[in-house]
């Protein structure tokens, strides 16, 4: 039976209930250290209210006790995150991502770090994210953190406190109790088809290597990263596609290094007579100077002088001086991946379709990121129905 014992302020004000389980004794009959939950109720509750919740949390707990689901262990938000970042770095948690992760814990172990994952409460997190609200949190800019940015760090929290509800540290996860700011969404940024014409236009004057890697990024919406993985290997040339199946990245940590692609799962992707007539020029010489130079390459499409592979940044640092040489707009990789989600859907390609060639985990995931598009197309859709239908009988 659970023993319920509510705990007090200065003034008497019962402000928590700490319910107590027996945990039993050991092999030489002293008395293990009992199992402890902390449980406040929540402002506005009736005296009845209350009774009949802690009554249902004391059942709930000494029921998990039972179960062998709760732990006597009270580590720190700071430690107990160490531990979820390594188990998840393990089972594979991409590079880049684990970057981040610790990068955002930086800031989130400052505020909260110190505090036991047991006593974390909404508040607390709440003060974090209004922090880092505040001026002077951005390091490149001085001021506030994006909406987006404090977003993200929320998901982290959340992500290290699940772990702690599956291995029976805490019996919720208090991020889903706090209040992170709401993310405004934006269209993303896409180029317009003459943009794109004027790009193609443009690189007829640029060596063979950049006009390759640009097409590739141009005529596949795949990630920079995907492109730059890319061996000759993965040429299908007689079904003209691409075996996306390597990824490559950088981070300060790694250096540059191939990892499996961002959903861990490989696609074909198709291309046109005209990219794989690119390619064809660029094999032969690729294959013609690295003869000369008596170097071995590695296989990749996109090589650095050494045979190696290109480092997984050049493209977005050549592409800005090449948009700067010839007058176009500031051209960033991944607008080429959002304009051809954009046309495809703006076209009429069934979502699905343009869900897997994206490479999107899930078609949820497309339908969020290009809802403007959609809605676009879904007035489209409604001329369509209209001219069918309607006018005909006008």
């Amino acid at each position: 039976m659970a023993n319920i014992t509510p705990r007090r302020d200065k003034s008497g004000n019962i402000i928590s209930y700490q319910i107590r389980v027996f945990r039993g004794r050991d092999a030489s009959g002293k008395r293990l250290k009992d199992y402890l939950l902390t449980w406040r109720p929540t402002p506005g509750m009736t005296k009845r209210q209350i009774e009949k919740e802690l009554e249902r949390q004391a059942a709930i707990f000494e029921e998990n006790c039972k179960l062998g689901n709760v732990s006597t262990e009270k580590p720190s938000f700071e430690r107990y995150s160490a531990y979820v970042v390594d188990l998840k770095k393990r089972n594979g948690l991409k590079a880049k991502t684990l970057v981040r992760y610790k990068d955002m814990l930086k800031r989130i172990n400052q505020e909260i770090g110190p505090v036991k994952i047991q006593d974390l409460r909404a508040d607390h997190l709440n003060r974090l994210y209004a922090k880092l609200a505040e001026p002077g949190q951005n390091m490149k800019t001085g001021g506030p953190l994006s909406a987006k940015t404090i977003v993200e760090h929320h998901r982290v929290i959340s992500s290290v406190l699940a772990q702690a509800v599956k291995e029976g540290l805490i019996p919720y996860n208090t991020a889903q109790r706090a209040t992170p700011p709401k993310v405004l969404k934006h269209e993303m940024k896409t180029f317009e088809v003459e943009d794109v014409q004027a790009i193609l236009e443009a690189l007829k004057s640029e060596p063979l290597k950049w006009q390759v890697c640009t097409h590739l990024l141009i005529a596949t919406g795949a990630r920079r990263g995907e492109i730059m993985g890319l061996k000759w290997q993965c040429v299908d040339w007689k079904n003209k596609r691409l075996y996306l199946r390597e990824n490559r990245v950088y981070t300060p940590e790694t250096g540059a290094i191939s990892t499996s692609l961002k959903t861990d799962e490989n696609r074909y992707v198709s291309v046109s007579s005209h990219v794989l007539e690119l390619l064809k020029r660029w094999r032969v010489e690729q294959a013609a100077t690295f003869s000369k130079l008596g170097i071995t390459p590695f296989g990749y499409i996109l090589t650095a002088e050494d045979g190696g592979p290109m480092h997984p940044d050049s493209p977005t640092d050549w592409l800005a001086k090449f948009s700067e040489r010839h007058n176009l707009p500031h051209i960033n990789p991944h607008k080429f991946r959002h304009t051809q989600a954009s046309l495809l859907i703006a076209e009429g390609v069934d979502i699905l379709t343009v869900s897997k060639r994206l490479g999107h985990a899930k078609v949820s995931t497309t339908l969020d990121i290009y809802s403007h598009v959609l809605a676009k197309s879904d007035e489209k859709a409604s001329d369509t129905i209209d001219g069918l239908l309607y006018r005909k009988q006008a």
